[in-house]
């Protein structure tokens, strides 16, 4: 009669490729939803002024604030840390 095989369990984090100790980045939501990044790896961010008070701004002030503006190298260093999986 042949003995019956031992069964041992494997304990696996998460899709088993993290160590179970370690934490995922989550990404700060707040900053995800204001800043885009681009193919590049520039951040793209809204103009501001574009809320309220618009009826004394003129027309092409207001056509200028549509578009969004690239933001500076030294701020993107934040960004960066806001959202670790983006590719910066």
């Amino acid at each position: 009669m042949a003995k019956p095989k031992k069964r041992t369990l494997k304990i696996r984090a998460a899709g088993g490729k993290r160590a179970p100790s370690s934490k995922k980045i989550k990404t700060k939501r707040a900053a995800a939803k204001r800043y885009k990044v681009t193919g590049s790896g520039k951040v793209k961010v809204p103009h501001q002024g574009k809320q309220h008070l618009t009826g004394q701004k003129s027309r092409s002030r207001k056509n200028r604030l549509k578009k969004a503006k690239i933001m500076r190298a030294e701020n993107m260093l934040l960004v960066k840390r806001c959202l670790p999986n983006s590719g910066l």
